[in-house]
């Protein structure tokens, strides 16, 4: 069995981060993805003998976690924007549909 390096780990999650930017994603999906994430990086760490784990690679997990998580805030972000607008028109057309004389 080949064992996945830091450099694969980060290629890998490096081109999931342009997906994520490029879409608006609930909140749902931004906890899935980031769960998908953790559960690899400590998968991955697990597999690093004593002396491959070094602060270096500490180092670079970290920031490749807070590329996701900025990531994933921006499609979070995005998603609650295009909502936004569908919620006024539904809330617009109820209240549209009021009658004025009351």
């Amino acid at each position: 069995m080949s064992k996945t390096t830091l450099k694969d780990f980060k290629e890998f999650w490096e081109g999931e981060i342009v997906k994520i930017e490029k879409e608006a994603i609930d909140s749902d999906g931004v906890h899935a993805i980031y769960l998908r994430f953790d559960l690899a990086k400590h998968l991955f760490i697990m597999g690093l003998d004593e002396d491959e784990f070094t602060h270096d690679v500490y180092l670079e997990l970290e920031m490749l976690e807070a590329k996701i998580a900025r990531a994933l805030e921006t499609a979070r972000s995005k998603y609650r924007l295009e909502n936004r607008g569908l919620w006024s028109k539904v809330i617009g057309g109820m209240i549209d549909k009021i009658p004025k004389n009351l």
